[in-house]
């Protein structure tokens, strides 16, 4: 085994008894993150781990991610409880010159004590690469776009902050991996907060589900040391309108078209009526945390004292109501 070590969101080594923390909601899907002494090659300008960033090695987005032995994580999640069985893993993997190398041996141990499902989110890899990681086993793959739009992308993690991203390339790996793996077996994130309009998120949206990848939603988060970090979090009411018209579009066949925006592209009107809102925050998903089966990233992108963006967990009722209220006004 050549891989040492391996990086455990503080919540998933909680529940793996490798760290004693407390826990306001746990985490379903298990967290882990390649490991190297220092930063990623990327050098996206919303993220800890970027090259210029002067944030701690240990965070990711808001999240604390402690380093540990691999084979003392192995043995955890070997014998893990069945009542804290984790219903996915998810294995965030930097940008480095044997990041492949080190995902493949990470999932083939894993493999070795654990039928958990295993999604991995990836920089854009060779077609080769990939249909080797579902050969071994990868249930499900995400590759970020986190810009809406090639501008914003270009900004963020592209040429204008010395990445080594670009748009087209990220879009051709989308495609290339509906070609290896099942439908609705592949997603992107995207950040919402980086100076787009809610149109071009839609549009954004709209494209990606006819193209079957899914699409996950975050918010910006500030954070001391990333480049952005002077940037505000979005507000609070636009990321609900994004989640509600987020799962408008994929889950009812409604298209940007649909939605009346104004001139600066912001959505003022669904074209749903109240008891449809309230249904679909009665009964639905929408203000989950949107990505794979299982996962709910407890309080990735939210303060738990704070407003909650990705809801980790069912809403309570003053939270459905508080919802109901703050997009009343965008339906007939």
């Amino acid at each position: 085994m050549n891989i040492e070590k391996i990086r455990v969101s503080v919540g998933s080594a909680s529940v793996l008894n490798l760290v004693q923390t407390k826990y306001e909601v746990a985490p379903t899907t298990c967290y882990i993150m390649t490991y190297i002494s220092g930063k990623c090659s990327a050098n996206c300008s919303f993220c800890p781990q970027a090259r210029s960033s002067n944030s701690s090695l240990e965070m990711l987005s808001r999240i604390n991610w402690p380093t540990f032995d691999f084979k003392t994580f192995i043995t955890k999640l070997k014998y893990i409880s069945p009542l804290k069985k984790f219903k996915r893993i998810c294995i965030q993997t930097l940008n480095y010159t044997n990041n492949f190398e080190d995902l493949y041996e990470i999932i083939s141990e894993i493999k070795k004590v654990s039928d958990i499902p295993i999604s991995i989110a990836i920089p854009p890899m060779s077609k080769s690469k990939m249909e080797r990681l579902k050969e071994i086993g990868v249930e499900r793959i995400g590759i970020a776009l986190d810009g809406v739009i090639p501008e914003i992308f270009e900004k963020v993690k592209g040429k204008e902050v010395n990445g080594p991203y670009k748009w087209e390339t990220h879009i051709n790996a989308l495609k290339e991996a509906l070609e290896i793996f099942k439908k609705g077996f592949v997603s992107t994130h995207l950040i919402v907060g980086l100076g787009e309009t809610q149109k071009q998120l839609f549009e954004l949206v709209e494209n990606l589900h006819s193209m079957v990848v899914l699409p996950g939603l975050f918010a910006f988060t500030p954070l001391k040391g990333i480049k952005l970090e002077k940037l505000n979090k979005p507000e609070i009411l636009d990321f609900r309108k994004v989640q509600l018209g987020r799962y408008l579009i994929i889950h009812k066949n409604k298209n940007s078209s649909n939605f009346v925006f104004n001139a600066k592209g912001n959505l003022i009107n669904y074209n749903i009526n109240k008891s449809e809102l309230k249904t679909i925050i009665e009964e639905t998903d929408a203000f989950l945390t949107s990505g794979c089966p299982n996962c709910n990233r407890p309080y990735y992108d939210s303060n738990p004292s704070g407003d909650i963006y990705n809801f980790p967990r069912k809403l309570n009722e003053e939270e459905k109501q508080e919802i109901f209220n703050q997009l009343l006004k965008f339906v007939n």
